[in-house]
């Protein structure tokens, strides 16, 4: 015979199991908590807050594409990416959910918020490698490999980046 006690001892053990359920990039989860199941993102999720861009952009209606670098790439990042500037946050992010096959439909590019064009320049379909270029200029500065694709989130996508790309 169930008691009440044995009744709210399964219910609590349920709230706390749903309560304990991590985001995976399966795209019931929006970005930001995807990128904080990835320990390796914690320096940019940090940047995006500190700038204003999770709030601003994330918890409003949006898709977006993300490059999100890895805590070891965002330590060898320019000051001002370091800082959460802004303006410099944006040649991370993109309009629309791009997945690797979207982005290679489009000819390897993809137009970043901040008007920066990011390019495939090598590597292989499942890890291409990236650059940035400004508008009507060929890529340069550094280029790094996509090495995580298509993290969903359901408002957009994550590509996990070894490097911060911004043209030279």
């Amino acid at each position: 015979m169930l008691s009440r006690r044995s009744l709210f001892a399964v219910g609590g053990a349920a709230f706390l199991l749903n309560a304990c359920e991590r985001a995976v990039p399966d795209g019931r989860f929006p970005l930001m908590d995807v990128m904080a199941a990835e320990p390796n993102l914690s320096n940019f999720r940090a940047a995006l807050r500190s700038s204003g861009l999770a709030s601003e952009l994330f918890d409003r209606p949006g898709i977006y594409t993300v490059l999100a670098p890895t805590n070891l790439a965002w330590s060898g990042a320019p000051e001002r990416i370091r800082r959460g500037e802004h303006d410099a946050l944006l040649s991370l992010i993109a309009g629309g959910r791009l997945r690797l096959p979207d982005i290679q439909a489009r000819g390897g590019r993809i137009r970043m918020l901040s008007g920066v064009e990011m390019r495939v320049v090598g590597g292989t379909a499942e890890n291409p490698r990236i650059q940035g270029a400004r508008p009507g200029q060929a890529p340069s500065g550094a280029s790094a490999s996509i090495i995580r694709p298509n993290l969903m989130a359901s408002n957009g996508v994550v590509h996990i980046v070894e490097g911060v790309l911004l043209p030279a």
